[in-house]
């Protein structure tokens, strides 16, 4: 869980699979591990506040050249 400069915690979508796409055609599987290595760790954190909440209410959000969102079936 992160939290951000008021404090507050963030959503916490580190238990859930994800999935990124360049253009919503194909979704290929990825982990938080990578996304919070790579890329979440040069956000801002209002940003990353953003994405994690979008992301956990089943929404994408782009970040980079990819959107991403949960996985889904």
């Amino acid at each position: 869980m992160t939290i951000d400069r008021f404090h507050i915690e963030m959503e916490d979508i580190s238990p859930f699979p994800l999935e990124r796409s360049a253009d919503y055609s194909f979704w290929e599987e990825t982990s938080f591990d990578e996304l919070k290595e790579n890329i979440l760790v040069n956000l801002p954190k209002e940003k990353q506040k953003v994405f994690f909440g979008v992301v956990r209410n089943g929404g994408t959000f782009r970040l980079t050249d990819y959107y991403y969102r949960i996985k889904t079936d």
